[in-house]
């Protein structure tokens, strides 16, 4: 799982904002040293897709650590990604793009400024790079792992795409890549973007990342051999932009912030922040053009940073809140949690996304880690949330999770029943990140402890005819009790009889028995899965599975197409129409005004 991030120094001020022109607002923080004055400002562009999720944690770690140093920072979404106003296949994509590095350098300079430097990871160094080139004047700049070419890019991008789902069509026109779609449009225009073509100067002095094993770029040293430029390894870059660890590099976190603090030197000067309205914006939802409100808030005793999306009118039902999961923060997978709740806003329910703590926005509770997957503290950041944005009534909630998120929101509901829960996909097998036993936890399933010790003598004889990484994948399977689902996908014809007997006999929390435990307290529950996602909690449980489906608060929702993380477009749309459907069905405009 890797090791835990410590934590570093942040003394300043984060400010959640809105800002840009018109109705195509970007959002971003704004990061400010201790007393509000800075010698220099810096502003961070992220990649796309899922990339632009791994890096997310780390550029807020950096963000802080350059505020420490007496810089200013704003990062921020792009048009149409993260928070910002828009979506990822509206027209003029790269323009909007580009505009927005933009909008975000006028912004940081307007406020005064002087000093100033530009950092971009993978696709978003490339955006920096061309900011630089336009803008002129540029101090610094830092090219992290940074994309050479926007056609570079795609075909990185189709190759990871074939990799996550080895149905991929091959569109050669578009790309649909892990976490965004490019139209053909966008492919076009983009894939005539190169540093190697921008023209003059991009920076009196430049950093450039580049990740271990890789000899440095020709075409990049060609175009900066007239340039002050320092060269250093982006080590860790393979952790930091897998999808399942997003582990943050923190020593090149720490060599990126002691690089622009030595390079941006300027006198110290106040900082404007965001009027006190800029945590407000109004938004227009892409599918039904309605108008929806959003506003920042913090959450709870532990101040849990997220969004509330509300419709023009008061809202109807139950507030929805939406969990994420592992390490994701509160945009969701592939952005899927703001396109849900600006969708579903738009149809009168208010949404709350937010941050579990120690991840995206949200601080570590105190004395614990930062950026891990499912810890025990995550449960009861839920009914932080929901005591925070549904005061009066705190279970008047719809919990609506991913994966993990969706196990997490299960333990929730085990505890504090919900009016609703909608699970997609969701994972109840697993190694917890505490130690085995020290965290109540009724709805992860596991192995009965007498099997794991009777089993690990025989997998130890077996691990040493086959190598010490078989034992470790066979040792991790038993102990997280994925073996079953293991177990049945190679052997397809042992019949469900015989997985009754395993999961009443080995087995610990079977997922149905949660469901049909909930379900018998009145908890209306949505089951969405794909067909590989539905195995393991429909193993050895059929019967279960046919009793529930007879039960009016019982709904499951098959996704043919559905993959467990790599969700095209148009699998998002079916998973938010579903979402919207059952909400709307089940405790829409009949019951006005429920949760104010």
């Amino acid at each position: 799982m890797g090791e835990h991030p410590r934590a570093l120094t942040c003394t300043g001020e984060e400010i959640p904002f809105w800002f840009g022109h018109g109705d195509r607002k970007l959002f971003g923080w704004l990061h400010l040293p201790a007393g509000g004055q800075a010698r220099g400002g810096v502003v961070l562009c992220q990649p796309l897709g899922i990339e632009a999720i791994c890096v997310y944690y780390t550029y807020r770690l950096l963000a802080q650590a350059l505020a420490a140093r007496g810089l200013a920072v704003l990062r921020f979404d792009y048009d149409g990604t993260g928070d910002s106003c828009g979506g990822e296949t509206d027209p003029g994509r790269l323009e909007a793009w580009l505009t927005s590095v933009q909008t975000a350098g006028d912004w940081l300079t307007a406020a005064g400024v002087r000093a100033f430097g530009i950092v971009g990871v993978r696709i978003g160094g490339l955006f920096a790079a061309r900011e630089a080139a336009r803008r002129g004047g540029v101090d610094a700049l830092v090219l992290w792992d940074a994309c050479l070419s926007g056609r570079s890019f795609l075909r990185e991008q189709r190759f990871l795409r074939v990799l996550s789902d080895s149905t991929a069509d091959g569109d050669e026109d578009a790309v649909e890549a892990p976490g965004i779609r490019f139209e053909p449009e966008t492919v076009k225009e983009l894939s005539g973007l190169a540093i190697a073509d921008l023209v003059g100067p991009l920076a009196s002095r430049t950093l450039v990342l580049t990740p271990p094993g890789l000899s440095r770029p020709r075409r990049l040293e060609r175009r900066l051999k007239d340039s002050s430029v320092d060269w250093e390894q982006a080590t860790g870059q393979s952790d930091l932009l897998d999808s399942r660890l997003q582990m943050p590099p923190l020593d090149v976190v720490e060599r990126v912030a002691d690089w622009l603090s030595d390079t941006l030197v300027g006198e110290p000067v106040d900082v404007g922040t965001p009027t006190a309205d800029a945590g407000v914006v109004t938004v227009r939802e892409t599918v039904s053009s309605a108008m929806v409100t959003e506003r920042t808030v913090s959450l709870g005793s532990y101040h849990l940073f997220g969004i509330v999306t509300e419709p023009e009118a008061r809202p109807v039902g139950p507030t929805i809140v939406l969990v994420n999961e592992g390490n994701t923060p509160h945009i969701g997978q592939a952005r899927i949690w703001v396109d849900l709740a600006r969708r579903v806003a738009s149809g009168g329910f208010r949404v709350l996304r937010f941050d579990l703590s120690g991840n995206g926005d949200s601080d570590p509770r105190p004395g614990r880690p930062g950026h891990v997957a499912r810890p025990p503290e995550a449960v009861d950041d839920i009914y932080e949330a929901m005591r925070a944005i549904s005061p009066d009534r705190p279970t008047d909630v719809v919990l609506i999770g991913f994966c993990s998120g969706a196990y997490l929101a299960f333990e929730q509901a085990l505890v504090n029943l919900p009016r609703g829960i909608c699970a997609i996909n969701p994972i109840f097998s697993f190694i917890p990140p505490e130690e085995p036993g020290t965290a109540d936890r009724p709805a992860r399933q596991v192995t009965r402890g007498w099997f794991v010790r009777l089993a690990k003598v025989p997998l130890r004889w077996l691990g040493g005819r086959r190598g010490g990484t078989e034992l470790e994948r066979w040792t991790k399977s038993l102990e997280a009790a994925t073996w079953p689902v293991a177990v049945a996908t190679r052997a397809p014809a042992v019949p469900q009889l015989v997985w009754r007997a395993v999961n009443h006999t080995l087995l610990e929390n079977i997922p149905s028995d949660t469901i049909d435990h909930l379900v018998g307290q009145g908890v209306d529950t949505l089951i969405i899965t794909g067909p590989g996602d539905f195995l393991p909690i429909s193993l050895g449980a059929q019967d279960t599975i046919d009793r529930l489906r007879r039960s009016p608060r019982f709904h499951l929702e098959m996704i043919s197409e559905l993959i467990h993380s790599s969700w095209e477009v148009k699998q998002r749309r079916e998973l938010i129409g579903c979402i919207e459907d059952h909400l709307l069905g089940t405790y829409g405009p009949a019951e006005p005004g429920s949760s104010s």
